[in-house]
């Protein structure tokens, strides 16, 4: 029978090594799985892919062990697709392995597809890399629980510095950023244009918890039936402050009035644009910064109108990927209502993020995490079961909109 071992090595500790030693006097060779490959830089999950490898790779090599093999798998949201994916990377079959992990879930998955699980004691004395994350975080001793060349990779890493800050909650950085960029613009509070979606609620509460009664919010409409009014409505419960409603569909037909036919993407942009043009009037009316909405999946696509949703002073969520935002709001209770909305920008009707996109963002944020540890399409395809076509789609409007991130470039007439 073939091993595999499965953890995510968050990081790789004395319980790992001890249970790959159990494992490989009872089987001749052992397939190392490391899980939740696309994560890193959050508080669970702060080592990329290749540290991990690393830390896993130099230890067994200094022990002398070398009948050893290391993947990575991607998380999934169907247990079975997940175990069947890690038997097609590993190339094994299911009744020719034996998986050791003291895991339920991990557990649950494999006996769906009929795979033999067993124990392993990787909890002895009760270590866990989650145990030694807390430790570094809370300025406790855990050098004496890692082997010492993975020590030695922490401690060059800087591991207990980066560790410390992804201890700290996203919502208590974004606090913390609002009221530093207020401060430092000498401005009299901040304005959110809401829509009733997740990435705008949670941003609307957040300046609300920072800013109390300088925050100041903007419903704006092109339509009198917008399908997010009870989204809106909820949220003005919940931050307990008033939101206010500016309908600019009869301004919006006298532009059209006036300009060339232009096709939905063009007049959806104008949209866009009319809402920023709003947000600055009042921001300019009293001296207020306007705070844009956009998260990390939808600038590094450049998913976003330039001048439009995206011409904003600040942007709290700029560093999240989606999924993460789903994750703060979650922890912050936001109404389910709201969470559970479908992403869209609202520019036409039946307009989605996902349709446009390509992708839901589940999916999305797995090939851009990945692609940001440097691996290649047809290696992402592969781990992800996402046809090549797509992730290459994704990859060139990362190109295109490259532009959407940058200053507007300027002829130089000074410089030689």
């Amino acid at each position: 029978m073939r091993a595999i071992f499965i953890g995510r090595f968050q990081p790789f500790h004395k319980g790992h090594l001890k249970a790959i030693k159990w494992i490989l006097k009872k089987e001749k060779k052992i397939s190392i799985v490391i899980g939740s490959l696309e994560k890193f830089l959050v508080k669970e999950n702060p080592f990329s892919f290749q540290e991990r490898k690393e830390m896993i790779k130099r230890t067994l090599l200094a022990e002398d062990i070398k009948n050893f093999e290391i993947y990575g798998v991607p998380d999934f949201f169907d247990d079975v697709f997940w175990a069947k994916k890690v038997l097609e990377i590993t190339k094994s079959k299911k009744n020719e392995v034996v998986v050791f992990s003291q895991n339920p879930w991990t557990k649950r998955c494999f006996q769906k597809i009929g795979t033999k699980i067993q124990n392993h004691p990787i909890y002895f004395n009760g270590l866990s890399a989650t145990k030694i994350r807390e430790r570094m975080a809370e300025n406790k001793k855990w050098e004496n629980l890692v082997p010492k060349l993975v020590l030695d990779f922490l401690k060059k890493n800087k591991a207990e510095k980066k560790i410390k800050f992804l201890s700290i909650l996203p919502e208590k950085k974004i606090v913390d950023f609002l009221e530093k960029k207020i401060k430092e613009a000498k401005a009299k509070g901040a304005i959110v244009g809401v829509s009733g979606g997740i990435d705008s609620s949670v941003t609307a509460f957040l300046v609300k918890k920072t800013l109390g009664k300088k925050a100041f919010f903007l419903n704006i409409l092109f339509i009198r039936t917008c399908p997010l009014q009870d989204n809106v409505s909820l949220l003005e419960k919940k931050i307990k402050t008033k939101i206010k409603r500016i309908f600019l569909d009869e301004i919006y037909k006298s532009f059209l009035k006036i300009l060339p036919q232009g096709d939905k993407l063009t007049k959806g942009n104008l949209k866009s644009r009319l809402r920023m043009a709003l947000l600055y009037y009042f921001a300019n009316l009293n001296k207020l910064l306007v705070v844009g909405t956009s998260n990390k999946s939808e600038l590094e696509i450049g998913y976003f109108t330039k001048f439009g949703d995206g011409g904003a002073d600040i942007l709290p969520l700029g560093d999240l990927y989606k999924t993460e935002v789903v994750e703060m709001v979650k922890r912050l209770k936001l109404p389910k209502k709201i969470i559970e909305t479908v992403p869209s920008a609202n520019l036409w009707p039946g307009q989605t993020d996902e349709k446009e996109i390509g992708l839901d963002y589940q999916k999305l944020d797995i090939v851009l995490k990945l692609l940001a540890q440097n691996f290649k399409e047809k290696e992402i395809s592969f781990l992800t079961g996402i046809s090549q076509k797509k992730i290459k789609d994704i990859i060139e409007r990362k190109k295109e909109n490259f532009h959407k991130l940058s200053f507007p470039p300027i002829c130089r007439m000074k410089s030689f």
